[in-house]
């Protein structure tokens, strides 16, 4: 059976968020849908783990060491065919009818090209509600605030959203192309998003979906992380550089 959404994981030494991340996709996901999960060199266990799993909808595609995330993301569109993507970050847990409003979402407007849904943590803190401002100054919304009723729940275009959960529509990868490779960890998907609005599609944040992104869990050598976020920030104002309007 075709699905209707190609889920894509990658994962480094996240076996236990993973395997949490895979149950509640399989308890709460009522759509069609296929699992590619690109491991990139983990030495924890995961793809013994993942081999024991059996499961007719999952693929696993291991690389011998870790090549980034554009990279891995990139291996696992490739792998699928449905017309729909979901990038999913392993330390995500999602809930009940979380996809259903992705997809309702997306198909409004031939000219959405990424829909994001509301995040929070463990604690209850707002993750992802958009990313907003400008090529030149944007933020995460409400970051770190604690969520509750009429915060942020207004289904509305943004600079970006968050790649914890980013939902792209495969028959413009031919016009938007793929992540571009260049960035090994962070700004892959605010570059997809500007490339996207940079060609008059739209990138959408979706309240509708609330989903748990379990903070400070995948990754915790900080300053490593420092390293490649400003790495990447460096090349993604180099290559924008041109870009002369606040209003992209």
């Amino acid at each position: 059976m075709n699905s209707l959404v190609d889920i894509v994981i990658v994962n480094y030494n996240t076996k236990n968020l993973l395997l949490t991340c895979l149950e509640s996709i399989h308890k709460h996901t009522k759509e069609s849908h296929h699992i590619y999960i690109i491991d990139n060199g983990s030495t924890d266990g995961s793809v013994e783990r993942l081999a024991r799993m059996g499961r007719d909808h999952l693929d696993v595609i291991s690389n011998p060491r870790n090549t980034g995330y554009a990279v891995a993301c990139n291996q696992g569109i490739r792998a699928g065919q449905s017309p729909f993507i979901l990038l999913l970050n392993s330390d995500v847990i999602v809930t009940r009818n979380w996809l259903t409003p992705l997809l309702d979402c997306m198909v409004t407007d031939s000219r959405i090209a990424v829909v994001g849904p509301k995040m929070v943590n463990q604690k209850g803190l707002i993750t992802g509600a958009g990313i907003v401002g400008t090529f030149q100054n944007h933020a995460p919304r409400g970051f770190m605030e604690a969520d509750g009723p009429g915060k942020y729940e207004t289904v509305e275009d943004c600079f970006s959203v968050c790649g914890a959960a980013y939902l792209i529509r495969r028959s413009l990868l031919d016009t938007l192309g793929l992540f571009d490779e260049n960035y090994f960890f962070y700004f892959e998907e605010t570059d997809y998003s500007l490339n996207a609005r940079y060609k008059g599609y739209r990138v959408v944040y979706c309240p509708n979906s609330k989903i748990i992104h379990l903070t400070g869990q995948s990754n915790k050598n900080h300053e490593q992380l420092r390293t490649y976020f400003e790495t990447s920030e460096h090349y993604f104002r180099t290559k924008w550089s041109h870009l002369t309007s606040s209003e992209i």
